[in-house]
């Protein structure tokens, strides 16, 4: 059994305005800590509720394979000045966004005494937590008991602590003779059903390369990839369809890339009208690719953020890659208020006449979010020779996988005939008075003069 204990790493708290947050790190934290943030109700008044929420659990610090058998949501925590009504609204408990996860409340009310809480299941199963994945988290309400004194909640680190088992750990290990390198090296844990890929880089790139797995040759399953070169793109042009309000915000990101997003927008958003989906299209410029390359890979990251920090049909903030008006990557939500960047990757192979119709989209709903930059990365070869192999594979059970570079692999040898029989001989030629034993057995001989054994 293993055990994996997951840690908050945002935050969204309901109004900006009058709730503040200070050493917000320290929330970031298990339920060990001893240091810890504070969310502020910093409002006059004990007829408003406010909320504060951690979120963004890693949950691909589980494996894939991993089964799980519990898990626990735990926060550690005390308040001053806060509420003292029973009422279960009141409760910490599990939301997904800002939806109530029902029967989840805490096992006990915030009170000036440090406590480590835990909440209930409800009907929650492991799948379904991961599957919310960072809209999952804690809803931590602020309500003030008394209109002089602010409600302060002190927290001093959250976590989901999960028990699991992994079936069947596999060991492949790859080894390398040669001039060159090969990653992963030696021996990884993999899990059947894992995609495993190696790479294999020669130093001298006009050394054959060869491969076999589990003494098996696999030499023409290697894939060659020409010497890669990379561009990375920023919008060219944007073009709306169904975009009620705001349209020319989307005209921020042109020009701008993730790493380096317009300074204008930052709070703004472009939406829809009421029950529909519009959208902007960015247009990119990729005549720096030459026409005959191969794509290796493509990469999009776009900066930008969400109106509202629900999700649905109504809530809408998201991206993703077109070739014309077919989608051909996975449609990515923006999950916070707080600008961020999110990844976009195509589904399957693209060609280099296809990158020239590519274009990003932004979805927003009736409550919608903006982009204020997009790195459109592409990497590609051009065929003029053979910089790396790779191979890939899925796992099932374990396995060697060697390779050989050049001159490391299998050799030429002489043979002649006596008796009947072929029999492996060893080549010598005089070199300066002195014989002296050759490796090449290729360069000693005139293809057109014939040879005779004299031993």
């Amino acid at each position: 059994m293993a055990t994996a204990r997951l840690v908050p790493s945002t935050y969204y708290r309901s109004n900006s305005s009058y709730v503040a947050v200070s050493n917000v790190a320290n929330m970031y934290t298990n339920t060990d800590s001893t240091t810890h943030g504070t969310f502020t109700h910093n409002r006059a008044s004990t007829n408003n509720t406010y909320y504060a929420y951690l979120r963004g659990f890693d949950f691909s610090d589980i494996p894939d394979a991993a089964v799980v058998s519990s898990f626990t949501v735990k926060i550690k925590a005390s308040a001053t000045g806060h509420t003292t009504s029973t009422s279960s609204s009141y409760y910490m408990s599990l939301y997904n966004g800002t939806t109530a996860i029902g029967s989840t409340s805490a096992s006990g009310r915030l009170s000036t005494t440090v406590t480590t809480f835990t909440f209930a299941h409800g009907s929650l199963t492991w799948d379904t937590v991961k599957g919310y994945g960072s809209n999952f988290g804690i809803r931590i309400p602020l309500r003030r008991a008394s209109s002089n004194t602010a409600d302060v909640v002190s927290v001093y680190g959250a976590e989901i602590e999960v028990i699991y088992t992994v079936p069947d750990p596999r060991t492949i290990t790859s080894t390398l003779s040669g001039n060159g390198t090969i990653s992963p090296s030696g021996a990884q844990t993999y899990y059947d059903g894992d995609e495993y890929e190696l790479t294999i880089t020669p130093t001298n790139k006009s050394d054959t390369v060869t491969a076999t797995l589990n003494g098996t040759d696999i030499t023409s399953q290697l894939v060659a990839h020409g010497a890669g070169s990379t561009v990375t793109a920023t919008p060219t042009d944007v073009t709306t369809s169904g975009i009620q309000s705001g349209s020319s915000y989307a005209e921020y990101a042109i020009g701008h890339s993730a790493e380096s997003p317009s300074s204008s927008g930052s709070s703004q958003n472009m939406y829809a009208s009421s029950g529909s989906t519009g959208y902007a299209t960015y247009s990119f410029d990729f005549s720096a690719i030459p026409s005959n390359a191969t794509i290796e890979s493509i990469e999009v990251r776009c900066y930008g953020h969400r109106e509202s920090s629900t999700i649905s049909s109504t809530y809408v903030s998201q991206c993703a890659i077109y070739n014309g008006n077919t989608a051909v990557s996975e449609v990515v939500d923006f999950p916070s208020t707080s600008n961020s960047i999110i990844t976009l990757e195509p589904t399957g192979t693209i060609t280099r006449s296809e990158l020239a119709n590519l274009t990003v989209r932004h979805f927003v709903g009736y409550y919608g979010g903006l982009v204020l930059g997009i790195s459109f990365e592409v990497t590609y070869s051009t065929g003029t020779g053979i910089d790396h192999y790779t191979y890939t594979m899925t796992v099932s059970g374990d396995a060697t996988i060697a390779v050989v570079i050049g001159s490391q692999g299998e050799t030429d040898k002489l043979y002649i005939k006596r008796n009947g029989a072929w029999v492996e001989v060893v080549a010598y030629k005089k070199v300066n008075g002195a014989w002296v034993q050759q490796s090449d057995l290729r360069s000693l001989f005139d293809t057109g003069a014939r040879y005779i054994d004299k031993t």
